[in-house]
């Protein structure tokens, strides 16, 4: 384990089976195998799966760069181009800026072979199908360092074992649909999908949100989350949801030309009073339209 203990024996990251290497000060990366279970509608990866990646990845370097001080992710954002490819998938973070109160990290997504090597199509190296950027706030040290803070020599390697997903991911949660055209889903707060915070984990949160927007902006075109693929997601993480369930709801915004849609999706913890912990802003397209411009 990298972070003193966490995540716990039986918790979504082990069970998505991710390996992490920090391979230099300043670069990360995370991959995790490719399976049914973290599929969307259009046959990629999801893109809270991806958000998922994306956030262990600059956890880690965060924890590594701003040491012996802490963190706090303030956004996230992730763009898909198209689906992944590969067995596995693997986000790449590097420092891109370290400030005195603020971090920011950017990761490109790849497809990746069991090994990590990338793969090859047509004899070339394919583009990354997504690109992502966080942003955290500086902390001042509170508790003990972590082994990846305290490595005396890179690479370093580890991963979050676990029994793997058997359901669906949003089933794993468990996520439950309320009413799928004010995109309003609920999810339970536990040790299942804790951060190191004992709060709701970013990569859930993710997951959460492309739920609730795809719920929502598969009504608004006359079907349901399952007819249309979450591509982009812009996350502004406000407060830490401790209590739960967390409770969503979504604000359908108009349709451009290309099928894409957008929606503003708040979520809010139902246990403390229902405090807002978090904005995404939701970019989808009909499944067909994503599955046929990867072909």
């Amino acid at each position: 384990m990298a972070f003193g203990g966490y995540p716990p024996p039986e918790h979504l990251l082990g069970d998505l089976g991710m390996e992490a290497e920090l391979t230099t000060e300043s670069s990360a990366r995370v991959r995790t195998r490719v399976t049914p279970q973290i599929l969307s509608p259009g046959g990629g990866v999801r893109a809270g799966v991806l958000a998922t990646l994306v956030d262990i990845v600059g956890g880690a370097l965060a924890a590594r760069v701003l040491r012996p001080d802490w963190m706090a992710t303030a956004d996230l954002t992730v763009q898909l181009v198209g689906p992944v490819l590969g067995p596995c998938v693997e986000a790449r973070g590097s420092v891109l800026r370290r400030g005195r109160t603020t971090l920011v990290i950017e990761a490109l997504v790849v497809g990746v072979d069991e090994d990590g090597n990338d793969l090859m199509i047509d004899g070339r190296t394919p583009d990354p199908v997504a690109w992502a950027s966080m942003t955290f706030a500086v902390l001042p040290a509170q508790n003990p360092a972590s082994s990846v803070q305290m490595a005396a020599e890179l690479p370093m390697r580890w991963a979050f074992s676990g029994g793997g997903l058997d359901l669906p991911i949003l089933e794993a949660l468990p996520l439950t649909v309320l009413d799928g055209a004010a995109g309003r889903v609920s999810v339970p707060v536990r040790p299942y999908l804790h951060n190191s915070f004992q709060a709701i984990q970013g990569g859930v949160i993710a997951l959460v949100a492309e739920a609730a927007g795809a719920e929502a902006l598969g009504a608004a075109q006359g079907g349901d989350g399952s007819t249309v693929v979450v591509t982009d997601l812009q996350i502004a993480y406000l407060a830490l949801g401790k209590v739960g369930p967390i409770v969503t709801e979504a604000r359908v915004l108009a349709p451009g030309p290309d099928g894409r849609a957008g929606a503003v999706v708040e979520l809010r913890d139902a246990g403390a009073d229902g405090r807002l912990t978090t904005v995404v802003n939701v970019t989808a397209e009909p499944a067909a339209l994503f599955s046929r411009a990867a072909s």
